[in-house]
């Protein structure tokens, strides 16, 4: 019955937020033509067409970006941030759209009205429902019973994070084989064994959890209890650090992946494709610029303009990563392992200016333009440091799940130069996991801001 109710709740939601892509896009319209449409009018028919295909393209971006799972199982504030998120990405989408189609009748003033529109609406709705919901469960209805089962240490994270949330409606029945844990979280204490006790009481989910020390009884309660009409979730006992994670059916058999990142192959592409025409439109913008520092690298001391170096990208995979050249070409050795220092006396003149404004990194769009890189992510490291590191600090190579950036969550945070590298792979994690095309635009305002020019760089 409970499976029922939630089911209809997610086909009420998904229609709603239709209903409301399809109301902005036309409410936009009417704004900005300020009247109300004929329905015969061919203008009209144009806008309508694009906003249908702007629908479609939003269900299967709010379906990646995981709106329609289960309200109990996400805070309010998440969920706000995540619908803004995939509607920004279906903004996106629906521009390439356009541009590629040259439908020049669709206004900025028309995208920017449906866009704010769009946000508050699905924003608003999201927060309506919530309060329907919560107001259903203050009367004891839409809860969902949980029995809890085992000992492991993380069903104890598991009854903190339910009872931390205000919108999870979750209850709980009872604990089996608790080891004494339940006064502390004071749930009742089952003595019944499990099938004695779902012959009384008929929970809407069973919660299992036992340690590696007690696989076999983990084991052995779902071979038991498998055959039940009651559905087990199994808490895996996953202590370390994970990029991504997700359970799939492989000719039967479950495959729990880990540490992919959680992008889709339609957020690949995007991204993709806004590497390729961002960097291609900035090298022609700023190509006066490029051919200034050029010709004063080339000044400044003998040797060339670019200074290449091998660097270690995506998958592992290895690159020459493109640089304007900032020290004499004496100390320009490839198979020198140090760091450049603050008063390093390789560095001409003019490349410490170039380097403390992250000037000499521009060529790197070259890098971004052929593939090896992306305007945002985390800065790439030359091999022998790689080798180094991924021996010594944990999680490290898991950096290398998505493209190297000009630019990183790292860097804009002040993390970057003669600073904490544990810090700067820690943000380098968060961005991986966090992706979205928001937070991408988010650290190019931020570098904009204050990434240029920064006191570790040197």
């Amino acid at each position: 019955m409970l499976k029922e109710s939630e089911k209809t709740i997610t086909r009420l939601q998904k229609s709603l937020d239709i209903v409301i892509i399809t109301a902005s896009w036309l409410g936009a319209y009417a704004l900005r033509f300020k009247y109300i449409p004929n329905a015969e009018s061919g203008l009209f028919l144009e806008f309508f067409k694009v906003g249908l295909v702007l629908a479609f393209i939003s269900y299967f971006i709010f379906e990646r970006y995981q709106l329609y799972t289960s309200y109990r199982f996400s805070s309010r504030f998440a969920e706000i941030m995540n619908s803004i998120k995939a509607n920004f990405t279906s903004f996106v989408a629906l521009v390439f759209f356009l541009y590629f189609l040259k439908l020049e009748k669709i206004s900025r003033i028309h995208l920017g009205v449906y866009l704010f529109l769009s946000s508050f609406g699905l924003i608003f709705a999201r927060i309506f429902v919530r309060k329907i919901l919560k107001s259903l469960r203050k009367k004891g209805k839409n809860l969902r019973h949980v029995l809890l089962v085992g000992t492991g240490d993380n069903i104890t994270d598991y009854i903190e994070a339910v009872r931390k949330s205000r919108d999870s409606g979750i209850s709980f029945l009872g604990w089996i084989d608790s080891n004494g844990a339940h006064e502390k979280y004071n749930i009742p204490k089952i003595e019944l064994s499990y099938q004695e006790f779902i012959k009384e009481k008929t929970p809407d989910n069973v919660v299992v959890s036992y340690g590696p020390e007690n696989s076999k009884k983990l084991s052995d309660f779902i071979k038991e209890n498998y055959n039940d009409l009651i559905s087990i979730q199994v808490l895996p006992d996953l202590s370390y650090s994970l990029v991504g994670h997700s359970i799939e059916d492989f000719l039967g058999i479950p495959l729990l992946t880990l540490n992919e990142p959680n992008v889709s192959i339609l957020e690949y592409y995007l991204k993709a494709f806004i590497d390729f025409t961002a960097s291609l439109l900035t090298i022609i913008l700023i190509s006066p610029l490029l051919f200034i520092v050029a010709i004063l690298t080339k000044l400044s001391s003998p040797g060339p303009i670019f200074y290449f170096q091998e660097r270690v990208g995506l998958g592992g995979k290895k690159f020459k990563m493109w640089k304007f050249r900032s020290m004499r070409v004496a100390s320009n050795d490839e198979d020198k392992v140090t760091w450049s220092s603050k008063d390093d006396p390789r560095k001409t003149k003019f490349g410490s200016l170039i380097r403390s404004t992250s000037i000499d990194e521009l060529p790197q769009l070259w890098n971004v333009l052929k593939g090896d890189m992306s305007l945002i992510g985390p800065r790439p490291e030359r091999p022998f440091f790689v080798d180094k590191f991924k021996n010594e600090i944990p999680n490290y190579m898991l950096r290398h799940k998505m493209k190297a950036g000009i630019t990183g969550w790292a860097q804009v945070n002040g993390w970057r130069g003669d600073t904490s590298l544990e810090k700067r792979i820690e943000c380098d994690i968060y961005y991986i996991k966090n992706w979205s095309i928001l937070l991408d635009i988010k650290i190019v305002f931020l570098t904009i801001i204050k990434g240029f020019v920064n006191k570790n760089a040197y």
